[in-house]
């Protein structure tokens, strides 16, 4: 589920990028790093906030970023302004303080205590080679200048089968969890 969502998910260097190229004319690159900023100041609070969301609500809030991740792509791959570059910033902030907070949360209460450094390891390589896949396809995906129906379908695709693979781990890991306690 990680994997997909991550390969869904437009990496931040190729909105940053976007920035660049439409602020070069004006001279105004100075402005891509503030939109780096921005990812990372959305970020922060929300990493506090959600890790405190997924401690009361579990799986509800284990979707969020799932859902949201479908928001930076279709802001950022759209005939993008500047504006639009900002809000797919925003949203990426949004999505990566949920990763790296709920993400690592959810590890940690599925996976038992004997094989939990195993179960790190193989979230962070599912995360990992997501990203790599991302940074590939979104540079097809800029390089070729497919359809924009096609980039909507592509992140709706991957967020979606994300989101039912999660909530099949979820089931699963809950009646495993369910059998112990018993």
């Amino acid at each position: 589920a990680v994997f997909l969502n991550t390969v869904g998910l437009i990496p931040y260097e190729l909105i940053l990028v976007k920035a660049s190229t439409i602020l070069q004319p004006a001279n105004q690159q100075w402005i891509v790093p503030l939109i780096y900023m921005l990812i990372q100041g959305v970020d922060a609070p929300t990493a506090l906030f959600a890790g405190y969301s997924y401690d009361k609500f579990k799986i509800k809030v284990l979707t969020l970023p799932f859902l949201l991740s479908v928001a930076p792509t279709l802001f950022a791959m759209v005939n993008a302004d500047l504006t639009m570059l900002i809000v797919a910033a925003v949203f990426f902030g949004l999505v990566l303080g949920m990763q790296e907070s709920i993400y690592r949360a959810a590890v940690s209460e599925f996976a038992p205590i004997s094989s939990r450094g195993t179960a790190y390891g193989i979230f962070n390589t599912a995360y990992g080679v997501g990203m790599l896949a991302s940074g590939f396809i979104y540079g097809l995906i800029a390089a070729l200048s497919p359809l924009y129906l096609f980039i909507v379908l592509y992140v709706l695709a991957t967020q979606f089968a994300a989101v039912i693979l999660l909530l099949k781990a979820y089931s699963k890991t809950t009646i495993k969890l369910e059998n112990v306690k018993a």
